[in-house]
């Protein structure tokens, strides 16, 4: 488990501070910490919570703290330690995290506690999301307007909720596609595992898929090792293989943590789930580095076309957690 700290993010501030110096009055009193079950640097789940924090201190000028690579079992004493030192706005940045939060968060009440599921909310804890189902809806559309064999493969972390969602959006996503396609899906398991990840998407393409989805750095590794598309997860995972990742579904958690801190600071924060997605420029679709052109025209036409459905509210992703075999 490592921590880091950026204090007051000085230099950031010193070159806007034209445009920052409101923001950081008001937010004088908003420290804002993140606690994350993984590395920083893994180019999806714990950068997205990184690259949020960071982004919400440049454009707040708050204090920021982060813990990675932590334990379910080290959770609660890390968000207790947080919150004892003065953090009054903490991310537990995990679907696994919800009860560390909840304990956390009864013993203080002054803090605002933010989990990326729980049990069951307090009045200092609320939960938030991305319905990033909505980018693998579009993720679906994509696959199979790539493929050339109709078969496109799935490769999810644990058969969480959230995860279903996104499996069943896909599928939804790859029918509206090019109707009849066919889905193969495995669930590796753990939320991070690169191999396992690679070797369940190998043995998808070994029953004919040629394009890949979800589990981004794994799976990317099979597409290439095989020679398929993949479509990567999170980030824009494009320079992990530039000649095989089409595009990616992407996560910017800023708009919500800056939202989120707005609200602690004005009074006005409520005890609900926060959902951030395509109409809140949260959930998006990376550049396709100039790959779109192995992708059906009529299918990205339609692909750019559900996109404004989404934001206009016009068209809803269709959310289905049903367990799957």
């Amino acid at each position: 488990m490592t921590k880091g700290w950026v204090r007051g993010l000085a230099a950031a501030a010193a070159v806007s501070i034209a445009s920052v110096t409101a923001s950081v009055a008001w937010a004088a009193d908003v420290k804002i910490a993140m606690i994350m079950p993984g590395p920083i640097t893994d180019n999806d789940w714990n950068s997205v919570g990184y690259n949020g924090l960071q982004a919400a201190a440049k454009e707040l000028g708050v204090e920021v703290a982060y813990a990675e690579n932590v334990t379910d079992a080290d959770a609660e004493r890390l968000l207790r330690d947080f919150a004892s030192r003065g953090y009054n706005l903490i991310f537990a940045h995990s679907f696994s995290f919800g009860d560390a939060a909840l304990n956390a968060a009864e013993d203080f009440p002054n803090v605002t506690f933010m989990a990326g599921t729980a049990a069951s909310l307090a009045d200092n804890l609320g939960t938030y999301s991305n319905p990033d189902y909505q980018g693998a809806y579009l993720a679906g559309m994509i696959a199979a307007g790539a493929s050339k064999t109709g078969t496109v493969g799935w490769v999810g972390g644990m058969p969480a909720p959230n995860m279903l969602a996104n499996l069943h959006a896909y599928e939804a996503g790859a029918e509206e596609g090019k109707a009849g396609t066919k889905v193969l899906h495995t669930f590796i398991g753990s939320w991070f595992d690169p191999p396992k990840a690679k070797e369940a998407a190998i043995a998808q393409t070994e029953q004919g898929a040629d394009v890949l989805s979800a589990q981004g750095v794994g799976v990317i590794d099979a597409a290439i090792a095989r020679n398929v598309w993949a479509l990567g997860a999170m980030t824009d995972q494009n320079h992990l293989g530039p000649k095989n990742v089409l595009t990616s579904v992407t996560w910017d958690l800023s708009p919500l943590v800056v939202a989120v801190a707005k609200a602690v600071e004005a009074g006005n924060w409520k005890s609900e789930n926060w959902s951030y997605g395509i109409a809140n420029g949260s959930v998006n679709l990376a550049d396709f580095h100039g790959l779109d052109s192995n992708v059906d025209p009529d299918v990205l036409k339609r692909v750019n076309e559900k996109i404004e459905a989404i934001k206009s509210g016009a068209f809803e992703v269709p959310l289905d957690t049903t367990a799957v075999q």
